[in-house]
């Protein structure tokens, strides 16, 4: 009997044509039994699918989302969907099969028909296929191999697929039981790895991989392309650079990503061995010792690129050396923490406490020491080097450009702050500025990841395409020059890239002389008083034109006396989507204990953990509360767990997905969100519009609960925080009514803010 397949397609914002063609292919194909799951991942396209399904005859169930997904969430979805209408149809292991399908390829009639045969002869979970490259037209044929093309290895085996992935997942077929294995993905802060790795990766190490060495399908390269081929036709011998930090930095990367993926593979079996769905020995994990061990690994990374370069691939011989230098690197830090200046500093310290008890200092060192002196250190090394540019303006671009100075372009390192300054310079690339984001701190890790993430937040536009030619990234810090324009136009977001813009301006004497600010926080009381206080207050004292997150925060600039915080400067509210979390369904009363969420973040001063953990045992001391009542939970940042009195603990869970944290805080019933500082943190806002009755603090002119009565602002300190967690313990479910928080006492909106920036933008930036 023949299978019924299950074939799984992302919908983001097709091309009506190219989508058409490729369902046209797949009820073209031999093995005509099969259904299409198609996710709405631009939460907009479901009428276009549903539409051209029909005109192409095939049987389709869709599957909506109220949030646009990436590639890697969508599959996830559609897998699942799979999954649970072969479990509703009662279909067997034996009745099924799963296919990925991107929307813009085009089958060949027997790609089902083949993957099939090669599944039943193979005996493997998943197979897969070569693909031809063809243009935007889908019939020139550009390349008739990916594989030759992108000089993939055919059997690269378990180990290999961590050093470059040679699965396409619009290729692939595979069982039911390998879905169920994967599912759910390992979590990921933006897209680092595919589904096609991580599936690929659980099929080597159980029922096996099978490459079917021709091209069934036709992948369609055009300008839209979330992945698009990449030619390594050409690749040469070994090359080398010398290893430095910078060089350290970026490969440690791809490391760190195949080191994250061999330890969740090895994680996964090890789950499901333990709950009964694999057998002991059926699942191979021996390739993936070298990401498992602690301290060693590099010779098994050296012995494969030894054998890849006598086999001929030397692109693949140079990840495993990389991943060797990287993988001793490691261990030599590792090693010299534990027993290099680190034990001294310990010992001496040790002494140094020893000796103040008796007689009250440390001896005297000889006068006539031996070896030689100590060369003095660098003036370089003890000057903060954020404060200075690390590259030398060209000036030969074509056109004058805004300058945005962020620290850092790498997604894992873009936190709100950043993400603000981003979303601006988007949304005035969308107005017809041209933009470029200069990294002034950070080398980027990818170049290709980070504008993608960058792209990613303009949402869904029509436009993307037009403006994303306006857009540019670069790399301060790796590039010793970048392609500059004499009348460029700076922004800083910090307040050492304040001092990086007014020295560039001084230094190049560039035709704009007044930079715009984007300020965030003040800044100063980041530090306590030394040199990083007084050059952060000094980037109050250059000549900026301020652009203010909040009007709370002006107004504490205003109170200070600062006055380019009076008059009509711009200051606009969170960019927080309420909805978003305002209508997240609430966890049903009475199920089980209450949940407690703190926003827990040690390392930030400003988020006053130690406070935040006082008041918490003050108040469940004083409610008498144990674990029939309350449940206690931490997020923000991984700590350890905390216990509390009445056999309470405090469990650390860290940054949440992005993708799952409303859902998540629609299971909360209490929080304690604290921010030391005039800038209202999101936290507290998005609490509150989910639902949750907080908990956080006043500062200055900032006071939250004007927002919503389901905010409760005190003073920051542990027995008034832990009396406000009292009273909102015993306060009833916060109201739909309380849910609804409007943002403009904070400010303007973001939108209407840059659409105020971009006008007066007008007579100082030209619009090409």
């Amino acid at each position: 009997m023949a299978p019924r397949i299950f074939i799984i397609m992302a919908v983001f914002q097709p091309e009506p044509e190219y989508l058409a063609t490729q369902l046209r292919s797949l009820a073209a194909q031999t093995h005509d039994d099969h259904h299409l799951v198609a996710v709405i991942a631009d939460t907009t396209s479901d009428r276009l699918i549903a539409e051209a399904a029909a005109a192409a005859g095939l049987s389709l169930t869709l599957v909506p989302s109220d949030v646009p997904l990436d590639a890697v969430r969508a599959f996830e979805a559609g897998l699942s969907e799979a999954l649970r209408l072969i479990d509703a149809e009662g279909l067997t292991q034996d009745d099924t099969l799963i296919a990925l399908c991107d929307q813009d390829d085009i089958w060949h009639a027997d790609r089902l028909e083949r993957g099939v045969a090669a599944l039943a002869a193979s005996g493997a979970d998943l197979v897969h296929s070569d693909a031809r490259l063809v243009g935007p037209d889908g019939t020139t044929v550009l390349h008739r191999s990916m594989f030759a093309f992108e000089r993939r290895k055919k059997a690269p085996g378990l180990r290999g697929l961590l050093y470059r992935n040679n699965i396409t997942g619009m290729t692939t077929l595979m069982r039911p039981r390998l879905v169920r294995l994967a599912l759910p993905f390992p979590p990921q802060s933006g897209v680092h790895f595919y589904h096609d790795l991580w599936l690929g990766l659980l099929a080597s190490a159980t029922g096996g991989v099978h490459l079917i060495d021709a091209a069934l399908v036709d992948y369609r390269q055009h300008q839209s392309n979330v992945m698009g081929a990449i030619d390594r036709s050409g690749s040469k011998g070994l090359r080398w650079k010398r290893p430095d930090a910078m060089w350290m930095r970026k490969e440690a990367t791809a490391y760190a990503l195949a080191r994250y993926l061999g330890q969740s593979t090895y994680n996964r079996l090890s789950d499901a061995i333990t709950d009964g769905s694999l057998k002991h020995g059926e699942a191979k994990t021996a390739p993936l010792r070298p990401y498992l061990r602690r301290m060693r690994g590099m010779g098994t990374h050296l012995r494969d690129a030894l054998g890849l370069a006598v086999q001929g691939h030397a692109g693949l011989a140079r990840i495993a050396a990389r991943f060797a230098v990287v993988s001793t690197g490691r261990t030599v830090w590792t090693l010299r923490e534990a027993f290099g200046p680190g034990l001294r500093s310990a010992i001496d310290g040790f002494d140094t406490r020893l000796y103040s008890l008796s007689p009250g200092m440390t001896p005297r060192p000889p006068r006539n020491l031996s070896g030689p002196a100590k060369a003095p250190v660098k003036h370089e090394g003890i000057v903060d080097l954020r404060k200075e540019p690390r590259f030398v303006p060209e000036f030969s671009a074509p056109h004058a450009a805004l300058n945005i100075l962020v620290p850092t372009l790498n997604p894992t390192e873009i936190f709100a702050g950043i993400a603000t300054a981003l979303d601006i310079g988007l949304g005035l690339a969308v107005r017809g500025y041209p933009v470029r984001f200069i990294a002034t701190d950070l080398p980027m890790s990818s170049p290709g990841t980070s504008r993608s993430f960058v792209l990613g937040r303009l949402g869904q536009r029509q436009d993307v395409e037009a403006v994303s030619t306006r857009i540019t990234l670069y790399c301060g810090v790796q590039s010793p020059t970048l392609t500059l324009h004499p009348e460029d136009l700076f922004m800083a977001t910090a307040w050492w890239s304040a001092h990086v813009a007014e020295k560039l301006i001084r230094r190049h004497e560039m035709a704009q002389g007044r930079f715009l600010y984007l300020i965030q926080d003040y800044e100063p009381h980041f530090y306590a008083w030394g040199p990083e206080f007084a050059d952060a207050m000094a980037s109050y004292h250059f000549d900026f034109e301020p652009v203010f997150n909040t009007i709370l925060l002006r107004d504490w600039f205003s109170e200070q006396g600062f006055g380019f915080a009076a008059g009509d400067v711009l200051a606009f509210h969170p960019s927080i989507d309420i909805e978003r979390y305002s209508h997240v369904a609430r966890r049903a009363g009475g199920a089980g204990p209450r949940r407690l969420a703190v926003y827990g973040r040690p390392d930030v001063p400003r988020n006053m953990y130690a406070t935040a953990i006082e008041a918490l045992a003050r108040f469940v001391e004083k409610e008498g509360l144990g674990p029939e009542e309350i449940e206690l939970v931490s997020i923000g940042q991984h700590h350890s767990d905390v216990s509390l009195p009445g056999g309470l603990v405090l469990r650390s869970l860290g940054k949440l997905p992005w993708e799952d944290y409303p859902d998540y805080l629609g299971t909360v019933d209490l929080g304690l969100s604290l921010m030391y500082s005039p800038h209202p943190s999101h936290p507290p806002l998005e609490m509150a519009a989910a639902g949750v009755r907080v908990v956080t603090n006043g500062f200055g002119p900032k006071d939250l609960s004007r927002l919503s009565p389901a905010i409760l602002s005190v003073p920051a300190t542990a027995p008034d925080l832990a009396d406000a967690l009292g009273t909102a313990w015993h306060a009833a479910p916060v109201t739909q009514a309380e849910r609804e928080i409007d943002l403009r006492d904070l400010g303007s909106h973001p939108e209407d803010m840059i659409d105020d920036l971009a006008n007066r933008l007008a007579t100082r930036l030209a619009r090409p």
